[in-house]
């Protein structure tokens, strides 16, 4: 039933972009006088503007509700839950193209969805100046429409813009208004304010005093002033091209006379407009005379392309693909009186590069082994620049938070922090390199990232030495342990931890970790025991054999999935293996539960007989169904399940060929291929693993040797087979939190892929002890997961 409280303003903002910023303007002028129900922070979606709607009683006197439309049908399901009768569309752009239809008229139409569902006599609020608001659908509302504009005629235009030393100035004919916040965008916000607030009586002084005591959102052009006379703009909640260029256009007013510095990441879900998109930024960018420009993340890259292409110095834009290089250049780039301007979409976490920039240019942070006590040092300066209202610092390390007393240090430098190296009797801060950021009176010291390991590679951690190549781009605290050198009643663990100065292990005593990548079988008890203190950063749980019959009657259901599973059977019974023989010419007979070829068995039936051979190359023939059935009893072992599977009768020079493609999660938490290997078994056997095997190729080569492909047929077949796995992989992880895979697969003579099954445990480490073809996938497997577990801790 929908909530539907009469007699009140109920207020429904939407549009491309600006819907917090006028939220929270309206909100800062309704509040003046009355007490409104709204939503909060980026909780825009229908259920949780149900959610907010059940705090409703009767002494709330309007109804605020940013309404977020960035899928088709979203404002049908928000008018479900509440009819606004009043309604703000603040302008039609691209957030969400690719989601929205691929067009400006298919964006437009599902914005008008909202015009449909309101109260068909309400008020409806849009932007003269806006050309694209033209194509809203309006021909059929009842109510009163109320235009807002600067350029163009509109009830209520704004004049006389300025950008003020702290915020921006205007009028709306003879009444001058002031916001606390900068950009000409914020003016068309604060005219959507103003109007609706107009026309429920508000008067011209109430709306004033509301818009003066407007708290700007977080991560919307929030202004750090940092040392040297430098300026630091946070714009990172999303981005869009057009929410990019109007915070370019602040950073080019609030510039003037400064290095100007733009960090810029990834613009996510435009679609077609993907390229065209960034590359209009990055023109822009050269129209407003930035001097740097950084970028992070693939799509980012062509923002350095469209710049260049402009006439932008090559040797002044920079890309990465990793966040710990960006920070160690932008630490380079930024000088005395620098503006640095740091946005990109909310998927890429780029408030990690303002955290980064406001901590460690700010403060360094230093460990002693001479400060005992729970107590942290600095001076005078340092104390009032952290802003804590506190004498005390809870410094969280790992799962572990310490409370710390202040100690005032007049001999101590500006900006430096010295913690102790001791935080208790057992627990020390061992001497890596760490990242940290301060929230209020909480400083955070990290990343700690522990890796639950089988007992043989705790006992010879050298074989783990490969998964830390890239330490550089992780740091923090990374270290091994076994199950049995967890302790959950002192909630510490006894391990070893990667000393990058040295490249090797040294022993210790730590905290449980902000992440957990786990590599053994743990039992139940244990994980629900480390999520209770970690919370869900713990991953690839269960680790265990995929069961390939459960697998199977998962994947089937899915109809992008479901074409390349060989056909499958549950063996209930020797009918089940007829059956399937009547079909197919050769079947797989394959324990459900295990790996590494373990009891698999080979039937084929020829005109007279079958042939039947088992996982060690012992082969047999029989003459009859019975005798079949017979043998199968005597190999086959009682109480374990099995599953018959079709033969993908592909050999190459006679002998069977399989592949493996790993995909990982990486530190933006997504799935990303990272190796593909070929195993060629030995001729005549039944199975390719490391017993039977000829030689393991690099997967690129076998599809350009065995396969025929060219080099740019290779690449977009490795892509297809990734895109397929990813969808099996997001499958897999609605009842379960994976991070690190290997996808067993065979390819045919058609060139179609037929998956087997997905392995969380499969071979990693051991690669290092086999040949030589086998070891070159391992640069890129090994260190993955750990970027992956990075991305859970929050550093």
């Amino acid at each position: 039933m929908r909530f539907n409280p009469s007699d009140i303003p109920k207020i429904a903002i939407t549009g491309s972009v600006g819907k917090t910023t006028t939220r929270e303007m309206l909100g800062s002028i309704l509040d003046v006088k009355w007490k409104v129900l709204k939503n909060s922070e980026n909780k825009n979606l229908p259920l949780q503007n149900k959610a907010a709607l059940n705090n409703y009683n009767s002494s709330y006197k309007a109804i605020l509700l940013e309404m977020g439309m960035g899928q088709p049908g979203a404002a049908k399901r928000h008018c479900k839950i509440i009819e606004p009768n009043i309604a703000i569309i603040t302008k039609i752009g691209r957030a969400h193209y690719g989601n929205l239809g691929n067009s400006i008229e298919s964006t437009a139409k599902n914005k008008s969805e909202l015009i449909k569902y309101m109260h068909p006599t309400g008020t409806l609020l849009i932007n003269a100046d806006d050309e694209n608001s033209r194509l809203l659908e309006t021909d059929k509302f009842k109510g009163e429409i109320v235009t807002i504009g600067i350029a163009n005629k509109a009830d209520y235009q704004a004049s006389e813009v300025e950008f003020l030393e702290d915020g921006m100035g205007f009028k709306v004919g003879e009444n001058s208004f002031f916001v606390p916040t900068f950009g000409v965008h914020n003016v068309y916000n604060a005219l959507f304010a103003i109007a609706t607030a107009h026309r429920l009586k508000f008067s011209m002084d109430e709306i004033r005093k509301g818009l003066e005591n407007y708290q700007v959102p977080t991560k919307r052009l929030n202004f750090h002033f940092l040392k040297e006379n430098s300026i630091l703009i946070d714009d990172t909640v999303n981005a869009n091209p057009e929410s990019v260029k109007t915070a370019i256009d602040v950073l080019a007013e609030k510039g003037k006379g400064r290095k100007k510095i733009v960090v810029l990441g990834s613009m996510k879900e435009l679609g077609d407009y993907e390229t065209r998109g960034h590359m209009e930024v990055g023109q822009y960018l050269v129209q407003n005379n930035v001097d740097f420009i950084f970028t992070y993340g693939k799509e980012a890259e062509l923002i350095g392309v469209g710049a260049i292409e402009k006439g932008f110095p090559k040797d002044r834009v920079r890309h990465f693909d990793n966040k710990t290089k960006l920070h160690k250049e932008l630490c380079v780039a930024i000088e005395k009186e620098s503006i640095i301007l740091v946005k990109g979409s909310s998927k890429m976490r780029m408030y990690q590069t303002i955290r980064y920039i406001k901590d460690y240019l700010q403060y360094t942070l230093c460990i002693d082994d001479n400060l005992r006590g729970p107590y942290i040092k600095m001076n005078t300066y340092t104390f009032e620049s952290l802003g804590v209202e506190s004498k005390y610092i809870n410094l969280h390390f790992g799962a572990l938070v310490k409370k710390l007393e202040v100690h005032i240090d007049p001999k101590a430098e500006n900006g430096t922090i010295t913690l102790p190296k001791q935080l208790n009797e057992t627990i020390s801060i061992p001497d890596v390199t760490y990242e940290y950021h301060m929230e209020g009176n909480h400083l955070h010291l990290g990343p700690l990232i522990g890796i639950i390991t089988l007992p043989r590679y705790f006992d010879n951690p050298r074989q783990q030495i490969l998964r830390f190549t890239n330490y550089d781009n992780i740091k923090g605290l990374i270290f091994i342990c076994k199950l049995t050198t967890i302790k959950r009643k002192r909630q510490t663990i006894d391990g070893l931890y990667y000393n990058p100065k040295t490249n090797d292990f040294e022993q210790g005593v730590f905290p449980y970790p902000n992440a957990f990548y786990n590599r053994v079988g743990l039992k139940k008890a244990s994980y629900t025991h480390l999520k209770e203190h970690i919370g869900a950063a713990i991953f690839n749980y269960p680790y265990e054999n995929t069961d390939k019959w459960s697998f199977h009657k998962m994947m089937i259901k899915k109809h992008d999935i479901s074409p390349h599973l060989p056909h499958t059977m549950n063996y209930s019974n020797s009918k089940s293996l007829i059956e399937m023989l009547r079909d197919f010419p050769s079947v797989y007979i394959k324990p459900s539960t295990t790996a590494g070829g373990y009891g698999i068995i080979h039937v084929e039936k020829n005109e007279k007989h079958f042939v039947v051979t088992d996982s060690a190359g012992n082969r047999q023939v029989v003459s009859s169904q019975n005798s079949l059935i017979q043998k199968l009893k005597g190999q086959m072992d009682k109480g374990r399940k099995y599953i018959i599977q079709q033969d993908i009768p592909f050999r190459f020079e006679g002998s069977k060929v399989d592949f493996r493609m790993y995909i990982q999660k990486n530190e933006l938490k997504d799935w990303i291929y990272t190796g593909l290997e070929t195993k060629v078994a030995n001729e005549g056997s039944i199975i390719s693993n490391s017993k039977n095997r000829k030689t393991v190729l690099p997967g690129k080569e076998a599809l350009t040797q065995i396969f025929c492909l060219s080099e740019e047929e290779a690449t977009k077949k490795i892509e297809e087979i990734s895109a397929l796995f990813i969808k099996v992989l997001n499958v897999l992880e609605r009842k379960s939190h994976i991070g690190d895979s290997a996808i067993d697969f065979i390819i045919d003579e058609n060139h179609k892929v037929w998956i087997l099954e997905v392995q969380l445990n499969y071979a990693a480490e051991i690669k290092a002890f086999r040949s030589e073809t086998e070891q070159k996938v391992l640069p890129y497997i090994l260190p993955t997961p750990l970027e992956y577990a990075k991305s859970l801790t929050g550093f």
